[in-house]
């Protein structure tokens, strides 16, 4: 059985300690985590609908769900061990920022695609 590695209070969203992630999501995250040997540290996970707006999260934003994560990440280093075991567990979506990796399991959406949040949106 995988360790788990985060506390409710992480999964929770950051404004209201309301809502975690949903099982078959954190079980998947807790393998990646065992995998890459370094520490996820998350920045947001679950978000209530008042946060997700307050931030500028999309409508449709996977943190609603509990199917969404960031993970800190600013080194080069830590950003290749935490990349390949998301992909080595079978997660298929991926963001890249200069400080976080997100990752989510949102079958509702295109599966495959790694995207940046450096590019300016035309």
């Amino acid at each position: 059985m995988t360790k788990n590695y985060f506390t409710a209070k992480e999964e929770a969203c950051k404004c209201c300690g309301q809502g975690r992630l949903v099982s078959d999501f954190r079980e998947k995250l807790n393998k990646a985590r065992e995998l890459a040997g370094v520490p996820f540290f998350l920045t947001s996970a679950f978000r209530c609908e008042k946060h997700n707006r307050e931030i500028g999260g999309a409508e449709t934003s996977s943190h609603l769900a509990g199917i969404a994560v960031d993970i800190k990440c600013t080194d080069a280093w830590s950003r290749f061990k935490i990349l390949h075991a998301l992909l080595s567990v079978g997660f298929k979506r991926i963001g890249i920022g200069r400080t976080f990796i997100h990752v989510d399991d949102d079958l509702t959406k295109p599966l495959g695609v790694v995207w940046d949040y450096y590019s300016k949106k035309a």
